[in-house]
Order: C-alpha cells, then structure tokens, then sequence
C-alpha cells in the first residue's frame, strides 16, 4: 500500500508540477539566438548553434574528439545523464533491468552525450525558439558547469565509442536519479535561464509543450 502511494504521488506530482510553468511571462525575443529541445520519446537534449558571440562550443568539443566527424555542422546537442546507462545502452534494445535499476539508483557517475548534427526540423519530438543572449549566455554557462574538467579546466572526454561519426561523451558532475533525471536536467537550465519551463519534470513532455506554449504566447494564438 505505501509503495503505490508513494507511486501514486510521484505521478501525481509529474501531472501537476509539469503543468505548473516557471518564467511564464517569456517571449522570444524578435532578436536573439535560436534554441531548441530534441526529444526522442524518453530524453531531451538542448540544440544549440555551435558558434555565436556568446560562445563557440567548438573550443570544448574540437574535431578531434569526433575522429569520425567530415564536416562541422551549424548545431550542436548537450544531453545529461547515467553514465553506465549512456554507455551500456546504444539503442532501447539494449537495456537491461540491471542498468536501468543501477541508473534509478543515484549511486552511478553522470556523463554528457554531445552530438554536432545540422538544426533538426520542427515537429512533435523538437521545439525550437528565440531566447536573448544574456539568457543564451546563462544557459552556456548551466551547460558548461555540468562537464567535469581537468586541471587546466578543459572538459574530459569518456575513452568510449560514441553511438555515430558526429556524438562522443564527457564526465559530468551530478547523479541522476528518480527525482533529477535526464529532462530534470535540462527543465533547470531553462529555469535558471528565464525561460519557460514547467516547475518539474522527471519526463520530457511538459518541456516540450510549456516551451510551444510560450511560442504560442508571443504569436498571441
């Protein structure tokens, strides 16, 4: 009985919390820099330009991170999460109840998966819209705080394959778990940004529609 309450609450809180938005009174800005949230049905990750004035991601992920990589293309990804889970699980038909339950734990070491890809094409797995720079440069920094770096402050990359030509992974600081998972992530760098984002969200729906909702907010739809 107490597990399905305490069940019963977490879900609840998903429902309630993921239709509660913080920053709700964002609109993109007609001038600025054009973000978006890539779902694949589970995880979100942020799609950022790879160069603008604020940053050039391309000092922390050089070519020869990516030895498979021909062309550098326009945009980048930053997704967080378990590192065993990243690594042991290159597709969902590799996972394993033990991976899975080792990644719940929060015992496992977090890791960033960063992926240079061309800008994806609007639909029901991606959201894309303008923030400023100084939220676009909040953003880069709540990114840039999550990788672990060494001594000279260069982030460390993961000796590991990645999943293609153009994705490798880095150590991360943080643990994921049942209440700071993967989208939890990516929902507190939004936060800390000023823009819209739902007060929690352990899954990747409520961001993707609290960020359509505030693309509709600014059309006035």
């Amino acid at each position: 009985m107490i597990i399905l309450f305490v069940v019963a609450l977490y879900f609840g809180g998903v429902v309630v919390l993921g239709a509660v938005p913080v920053n709700a009174n964002f609109t993109p800005p007609a001038e600025g820099v054009d973000v978006c949230l890539r779902s694949n049905g589970i995880h979100v990750d942020y799609v950022v330009p790879v160069r603008t004035a604020v940053v050039n991601w391309r000092d922390q992920h050089p070519p020869e991170h990516f030895p498979r990589l021909g062309r550098t293309p326009d945009y980048i990804t930053h997704g967080w999460g378990d590192r065993g889970f990243y690594l042991d699980t290159p597709n969902w038909s590799d996972l394993k109840l033990g991976t899975a339950l080792a990644a719940m734990s929060g015992l496992g070491e977090g890791a960033l998966h960063v992926e240079y890809l061309d800008l994806p094409q609007e639909n029901e797995h991606v959201v894309c819209t303008r923030v400023s720079e100084a939220q676009y440069a909040r953003l880069a920094d709540y990114i840039g705080r999550t990788f672990k770096r060494d001594a000279q402050g260069a982030v460390r990359r993961i000796d590991a394959p990645g999943y293609g030509a153009a994705d490798t992974f880095y150590e991360a600081q943080g643990a994921y778990h049942l209440f700071f998972t993967c989208n939890e992530w990516v929902r507190r760098g939004l936060s800390e940004s000023g823009i819209r984002a739902p007060a929690w969200s352990p899954f990747d729906g409520a961001l993707l529609e609290q960020l359509r909702a505030a693309n509709l907010r600014s059309r006035g739809d």
